[in-house]
């Protein structure tokens, strides 16, 4: 009877994973990675989910830095992005660091259109 127990509460955690994991990132599972500005980053999985991170702290000029270090405390890399982790950058003689404040799933604005509109700008340019 205990091991139906067991497998019942199993079960039940299961079914209640999938509502959880529509906001999780997992460390090892960042594709690509864009920002919005100093504060906001957008991250990409393997899945082409997308996922918004907000950060407070002293990292900035994302524009210019091809890799960025997401660091969680004491966590694997099937852990989830979240907040309370760290992100770091390194420059030249700077190492910026924010620690992420909120991680949400991602929906691009719609794009604009008429005679107005222009077309985005890469945030990694190739060189």
């Amino acid at each position: 009877m205990r091991r139906f127990l067991s497998a019942l509460a199993g079960v039940a955690i299961l079914a209640a994973t999938p509502a959880a994991a529509d906001t999780c990132i997992r460390h090892n599972d960042i594709w690509n990675w864009s920002s919005i500005n100093d504060k906001t980053l957008i991250l990409e999985n393997y899945r082409h989910q997308k996922f918004l991170v907000k950060m407070i702290g002293t990292c900035g000029n994302f524009k210019f830095h091809e890799r960025l270090i997401i660091r969680s405390r004491g966590g694997l890399g099937i852990s989830c992005v979240a907040m309370g982790d760290d992100v770091i950058t390194h420059d030249i003689g700077f190492r910026g660091r924010c620690a992420i404040t909120s991680v949400t799933p991602y929906t691009a604005p719609a794009a604009p259109s008429g005679a107005n509109a222009n077309p985005p700008t890469p945030v990694h340019p190739s060189y």
